[in-house]
């Protein structure tokens, strides 16, 4: 029989501030919502690709755009868009363009690989931290270097907000990690040492 992959939400202890929700394929699988954020913060990377990211000349100019503007122009076309940038810096911002939809991909992949798997967790949170900033920074340079008279649209907008979606549910997850719910027993063998005995 083919296992059902279904989603609900896990009871939690109580005093515990965050849920969890759980996906099943045959064993049981927790994705805490922080991690959920995380991989909403990386889908939103790779959907910004294929946004508008800033309007230029009356054209709304799209991730998607660039790249294939970039990778096929040639040196007249290169020279007419960007009259005042080298071969070298050409290369850069291809590079700059492909990195948000790649980082967006590594960090969704990271956030359920951590969430999901708990071998590789350490490495996992590191690939996802660096998913997060890499982009939030190139989105700070890019921004900076946007043709004359272009305007910001919602693509940059989204670039932005998903990294930092990414590094906010890698933050908050290693912090409830840190913090145990209230009301948990932080000393269960005093615990059980005391009943024995009582009991005795």
């Amino acid at each position: 029989m083919t296992p059902r992959l279904r989603c609900e939400a896990e009871t939690q202890p109580a005093g515990h501030r965050w849920g969890c929700y759980r996906v099943r394929v045959g064993h049981g699988a927790c994705l805490g919502l922080p991690r959920v954020l995380a991989l909403v913060g990386g889908l939103g990377l790779v959907a910004a690709f294929f946004m508008p990211w800033f309007s230029s000349q009356g054209l709304l100019l799209s991730g998607q755009f660039l790249h294939e503007f970039l990778v096929s122009a040639g040196p007249a076309e290169l020279r007419r868009f960007l009259p005042a940038s080298s071969p070298t810096e050409v290369a850069l911002l291809r590079a700059l363009v492909d990195l948000f939809p790649a980082a967006g991909a590594v960090a969704a992949l990271a956030s359920l690989v951590g969430g999901l798997v708990g071998a590789g967790r350490l490495v996992s949170n590191v690939v996802l931290g660096l998913s997060g900033l890499v982009p939030l920074v190139g989105w700070a340079v890019g921004l900076g270097r946007l043709p004359p008279g272009a305007s910001p649209q919602v693509g940059l907008w989204l670039i932005a907000l998903g990294a930092v979606a990414v590094l906010l549910g890698l933050g908050l997850d290693l912090w409830l990690k840190r913090t145990p719910p209230s009301g948990q027993v932080t000393n269960p063998p005093a615990v059980q040492s005391q009943a024995g005995a009582g009991a005795g």
